[in-house]
């Protein structure tokens, strides 16, 4: 895009005339990130002004900046750059990146939910991948107004089929997100206990989620999950066609066998098909069944294919095995919940793999003024299975250790820890070969320190 389009775009304005006909190509928000002929958007953050790095940027080989008029930098840097000057950067970037999204052709799939919105994206991608190269997911967790956009700057003009992931902490978002996304398939996963700090109840996240589907037209289909009753009543509220799926409810689209391996890892049958799903669980199935139902929702077909085939996996440290240092780690420390610690610990406790058992749990973060009464519920839930020690990270895994204490775990089966970095010099001297071990903490806590301490988590292995 030239900078006098970009300049209209926005309703911004252009400093210089003679550089409305320079052209950028890709977007950044991020100075260390910038590529060589990009546009580096400056946004002002709560602990960053984007505009303190614009040189940077320069630097790194961007060919222009958006940056708000209301920063002295702006003017001073028009006669060394292309400038386009706008009021808010951010909401400049929103606009560019819903402008560039109706430019596409592409099928646009939106997944939201509390919990498993990475992984059933990941999912989805792969099971459509296997049968439409032009596909596209956003990276990582890219699921916000800040991400969303540049999830979709990176999208290949002749993409067929988009799937993108959205998510919220307040009840603001959503509108938003679904603007620039418009979705022509929602799914969600479920709702649950997640943000309660800004949401304050669970209605009150549903009816957040469910914003997308009140944006979207009629014709738009949408999938969720039956065994989600709370998500059920909401949704129809809303529209009474809707496509289902679910492991204990009636439902458009469940399993016909799941086969359990000794480390929790499954092979699950669909329609027939065989899908092997290196993710501990069932609550993985969920996900997998979400992205079949998407699948097929899209028209696409495995016919003819050996399904057992298609590589599954998600992000990194959402539930895989990752064996280090001959330890059994399943690394589920991206982000934590009541609902997925309840799963998380279900799945360990099911599985079946030999050696000590360890659990390690960090603090849930952003539940509100329910957080001592679900971090004490989860050490209720240590009393249900079988361990050898059970590690607590953070200030809020106190209450664990209370609640653990009180179910009748012993106290030698539990050691606490004020932070991640103390816990990670603790494990590796505890920590032994043939250790099977579950982490699991809100991203916050950082338990990530222990997989390193180890070496390099890759994954499935």
């Amino acid at each position: 895009m030239r900078f006098k389009e970009l300049a209209d775009l926005t309703g911004g304005r252009l400093y210089g005339d003679d550089k409305g006909d320079i052209a950028f190509e890709g977007i950044a928000i991020d100075s260390r990130m910038v590529k060589p002929g990009e546009l580096f958007i400056a946004i002002s953050g709560d602990t960053n002004d984007g505009h303190n790095y614009i040189e940077q940027a320069i630097g790194n080989g961007a060919v222009g900046v958006v940056s708000e008029m209301s920063k002295p930098i702006t003017e001073k840097m028009a006669s060394r750059t292309a400038v386009v000057g706008v009021v808010n950067s951010h909401e400049a970037m929103i606009k560019l990146a819903r402008a560039y999204r109706d430019s596409l052709t592409a099928k646009f799939i939106g997944i939201t939910g509390s919990n498993g919105k990475t992984t059933t994206k990941e999912l989805t991608y792969q099971l459509i991948k296997a049968v439409e190269s032009r596909a596209y997911r956003s990276p990582g967790n890219f699921n916000n107004l800040f991400g969303v956009p540049l999830a979709l700057f990176a999208i290949s003009k002749d993409a067929r089929v988009v799937v993108v992931e959205m998510g919220i902490s307040t009840d603001v978002e959503m509108p938003t997100l679904a603007d620039i996304v418009h979705p022509d398939v929602i799914v969600i996963t479920n709702v649950g206990a997640t943000h309660l700090e800004f949401l304050k109840t669970i209605e009150a996240v549903a009816q957040a989620k469910l914003q997308l589907v009140r944006k979207a037209k009629a014709e738009v289909p949408v999938i969720i999950n039956a065994d989600d009753a709370l998500l059920v009543r909401e949704t129809k509220k809303i529209r009474e066609n809707f496509i289902t799926f679910a492991l204990d409810s009636r439902a458009d689209f469940t399993v016909d066998e799941v086969v359990t391996r000794e480390d929790g890892t499954s092979m699950v049958a669909i329609d027939g098909y065989s899908f092997n799903l290196p993710l501990v669980g069932s609550h993985q199935i969920y996900n997998l069944l979400a992205a079949y139902a998407t699948f097929k929702t899209l028209g696409f077909s495995f016919e003819g294919m050996d399904t057992l085939d298609i590589p599954l996996n998600t992000a990194p440290m959402r539930g895989q095995k990752t064996v280090l240092s001959n330890i059994t780690f399943v690394a589920d420390c991206y982000n934590a919940n009541p609902e997925s610690v309840r799963a998380g610990l279900k799945a360990f406790f099911e599985s079946k793999m030999p050696g000590r058992r360890v659990v390690i749990l960090g603090d849930m973060l952003e539940l509100g003024e329910k957080a001592i009464e679900y971090h004490r519920a989860a050490g209720k839930q240590l009393a249900s299975g079988y361990f050898e020690k059970a590690v607590l990270v953070g200030e809020l895994s106190k209450y664990v250790m209370d609640g653990a204490l009180k179910a009748g775990v012993p106290k030698s089966a539990l050691v606490h820890f004020d932070n991640a970095e103390d816990a990670a010099k603790a494990m590796k001297d505890f920590l032994r070969e043939g250790d099977f071990v579950y982490i699991k903490g809100s991203r916050g806590i950082g338990l990530e320190a222990i997989l390193n301490s180890f070496g390099k988590p890759g994954g499935s292995r």
